[in-house]
């Protein structure tokens, strides 16, 4: 699933609610020849003007309805699984809620040079990156470079590989100080166009993983027709006998800032003191006031129960935690939250999936499909920040072998 991390925000990497297993990490770099747009040099790199569009920086423009109309016509057409990140509403919400002097926002726009039309917008941060090997408390190998991320991990733009390599070229020239382009969910099916650009070499970080998604049908009867007898029986004895030991629930929506409060109060309620800083009450009302948030608490009388964080796009539901009271695991109230949630969101919505993110969900209700994707980083090729990126890439891949045999044995001696 997503870590609140991402929920906080654009895609950081966290350490994940449910556990996953690590796979093989593989940073391939294949010759190919160029599409037709791009010349062939064998002295050299491709030219940095290698396409016929142009790429320019309007962040000091945003929120012009001009910008705002071309941007919103090319969300119609992306293609990514993570559109909620490269809206205008999530742009206003990171430049609002701002607090991290060493974060940034840039907006770019993407121009056919001979006609001059907007062809592509590209919202951008720029923050750390927190790359970390741990074997048991020590860490192996660890370090933060700074790179740029681009919101929604595939861009609003023509889909054509001579320009993704001209657009990872301009970031990286236009940021020097970071070591990568970041993209946190590049789906498997584009994999071949990061490959062929002689200037660029690609990371996959922690490898090709899968990403759970749930279909949402119209109405709630179809929602429980999906499901087998023996799965609604156990669903509804699960809510009955978490309701035996908590005293009647009630499901709270939070989607407007009126209600911010019940779902600080929840996160309160179940996160330790120690743990780490979650969104605070502002950024909760800026992501209501720009209608990206859908959040639940699942309560009793006497006790918060369950919370979900989750946020809202277009036609899907983005679950970014699910958070529930230690006492009641035994009860699964993690997957009765969500069932009660995805009820809600059935009845009250016309959202055609709720998307779960990276992980093996605890809390699975029915209806699964799995999508391919995977954290991808593009360096400049012969860069020393990019033979770190190496190094890291090949110890991350061999601790990762190491826990694949080390793990069960583990788990084999305890039980014995």
């Amino acid at each position: 699933m997503k870590t609140l991390s991402r929920f906080a925000w654009a895609g950081t990497a966290g350490a994940p609610i449910p556990r996953h297993a690590a796979l093989r990490v593989r940073a391939r770099e294949r010759t190919i020849r160029p599409a037709a747009l791009v010349p062939r040099h064998a002295d050299g790199p491709a030219p940095q003007q290698d396409t016929a569009f142009d790429i320019l920086c309007i962040t000091s423009e945003f929120g012009l309805p001009h910008w705002n109309g071309e941007w919103r016509r090319l969300l119609l057409a992306s293609r990514s699984p993570e559109k909620i990140y490269q809206t205008p509403e999530f742009f206003r919400f990171l430049s609002d809620s701002q607090s991290d002097a060493s974060d940034r926002f840039e907006l770019f726009v993407i121009k056919d040079r001979t006609s001059g039309h907007v062809v592509g917008m590209v919202p951008v941060r720029l923050s750390a990156l927190a790359l970390d090997v741990k074997a048991g408390p020590f860490s192996v190998l660890a370090f933060k470079p700074r790179i740029v991320r681009i919101l929604g991990s595939v861009p609003l733009m023509p889909d054509a590989p001579a320009l993704l390599h001209q657009l990872f070229a301009h970031l990286l020239r236009s940021f020097p100080a970071c070591a990568a382009v970041s993209m946190q969910a590049w789906p498997l099916a584009l994999e071949s166009s990061m490959q062929g650009d002689a200037r660029h070499v690609p990371f996959v970080l922690h490898g090709w993983r899968a990403c759970h998604t749930i279909p949402l049908p119209e109405a709630l009867p179809a929602y429980m027709a999906q499901m087998s007898a023996k799965k609604r029986y156990n669903l509804a004895r699960q809510y009955r006998l978490l309701e035996q030991a908590t005293g009647p629930l009630q499901l709270v929506r939070i989607d407007r800032s009126v209600n911010v409060k019940e779902l600080v109060a929840g996160v309160a309620a179940l996160v330790p003191g120690d743990a780490p800083a979650h969104v605070g009450a502002r950024d909760y009302r800026v992501l209501a006031a720009n209608r990206l948030l859908l959040s639940y608490v699942l309560k009793s009388a006497d006790a918060v129960v369950a919370v979900i964080h989750g946020s809202r796009y277009g036609d899907t539901w983005h679950v970014h935690q699910i958070l529930y009271a230690p006492q009641y695991r035994y009860l699964s109230a993690g997957t009765v939250a969500l069932h009660t949630a995805l009820q809600d969101v059935i009845a009250h919505f016309a959202f055609t999936a709720a998307d779960l993110g990276y992980g093996t969900p605890r809390h699975r209700v029915t209806g699964h499909v799995l999508e391919t994707r995977a954290h991808v980083l593009v360096a400049r090729k012969g860069a020393w920040p990019t033979l770190r990126l190496a190094a890291f890439m090949r110890v991350d891949a061999f601790h990762a072998r190491c826990a694949r045999i080390v793990k069960p044995l583990a788990r084999r001696f305890l039980r014995r």
